[in-house]
């Protein structure tokens, strides 16, 4: 089979498309015929070794897939072979075939194609979790997004409009803030001008209730000092610019505003019963229509590079996809 590795850290030249055995499934473990691999910003912090998790080369690449199970190790539950289902795993989804543990696979939604099931778990969690567990978005709230073109910020659009809020998104192009309009948020082109004074106009010079942020660098700094209201929670959940910040307590003390951290890796598995109950809010949201998955660009495993140099290029819209 082929599958993506690299054999040591580096840019989009490290990245190798090889040969592998097949790979034969243990205990409590699926083989799935990967149909699809969602393409997240940490596949991209993993291949440069900034992942917060640290891996050691040579790995492989990918840790979101849509599939088909095609085989089953022992004491594999309730699963059998034939089912379409949607997992995450460490290292190998961008490739024909992976294995997975059985009790972190989830059948995929109906009605998703493989590419849109592909889109939906890592992102979508990240959104739920975002929304309701780390910032409690209520009614009448206004939510900022940054990066709201993105897998994550389309998601978490329409999970805050869901809960009642007023959202507005960040995002650096036309075509980006005409997707965030689509989905009935108030887009902010920050390349036309001060994303935080626009805001603020917006806002009545409140600024915004709660920010999702994924950036670092300036983006944290403004976004906590200057667009987040009195009172207001912001919540951390990448470093795309791979620029940190460090705050001081004085800070803190003296912000009156609430600041805190999500990384989805550390709920696997220790806080599994939140997972599942993301997992069902966004299945709700699905079944009632709330919920549309984007996909923005799809490529064959073969142009791989092109799709990692699409998104660190901060040029992708939705979730980007990559098919064997």
């Amino acid at each position: 089979m082929k599958v993506l590795e690299i054999q040591r850290f580096g840019g989009p030249e490290v990245m190798q498309l090889n040969d592998a055995p097949v790979p034969q499934p243990g205990l409590k473990q699926a083989r799935i015929r990967v149909e699809a691999a969602g393409l997240n910003y940490s596949d991209i912090m993993i291949r440069e070794g900034k992942y917060l998790d640290r891996m050691n080369p040579p790995l492989r690449l990918g840790r979101e897939f849509c599939g088909v199970i095609d085989a089953l190790g022992e004491s594999p539950g309730p699963w059998t072979v034939g089912q379409r289902v949607v997992g995450t795993v460490p290292g190998g989804a961008m490739g024909e075939f992976v294995c997975a543990p059985t009790p972190a696979l989830l059948p995929c939604p109906e009605g998703l194609s493989p590419e849109h099931g592909a889109a939906f778990l890592i992102a979508g969690l990240t959104a739920m979790h975002c929304i309701d567990d780390c910032t409690r978005v209520q009614a009448g709230e206004t939510v900022l997004i940054h990066a709201a073109a993105g897998g994550v910020g389309t998601i978490a659009i329409q999970i805050a409009q869901a809960r009642g809020a007023k959202v507005f998104g960040t995002a650096s192009s036309e075509a980006k803030c005409r997707q965030i309009r689509e989905l009935g948020a108030e887009a902010i082109n920050y390349s036309e001008g001060d994303w935080v004074a626009r805001l603020r106009d917006l806002t009545g010079g409140r600024g915004a209730d709660v920010i999702l942020e994924s950036v670092g660098g300036d983006v944290f700094r403004r976004s906590f000092f200057e667009a987040l209201a009195d009172f207001g929670r912001m919540v951390v959940y990448g470093l795309s610019s791979g620029q940190m910040v460090q705050l001081a307590s004085i800070d803190l003390l003296a912000s009156n505003k609430t600041i805190g951290g999500y990384y989805l890796g550390s709920y696997f598995p220790r806080h599994l019963d939140r997972v599942a109950l993301a997992t069902g809010k966004l299945m709700q949201l699905l079944g009632e229509g709330k919920l549309k998955l984007i996909v923005g660009q799809t490529f064959p495993l073969t142009e791989a590079v092109a799709a990692f140099n699409l998104m660190q290029n901060r040029r992708n819209i939705g979730k980007v996809v990559i098919k064997p």
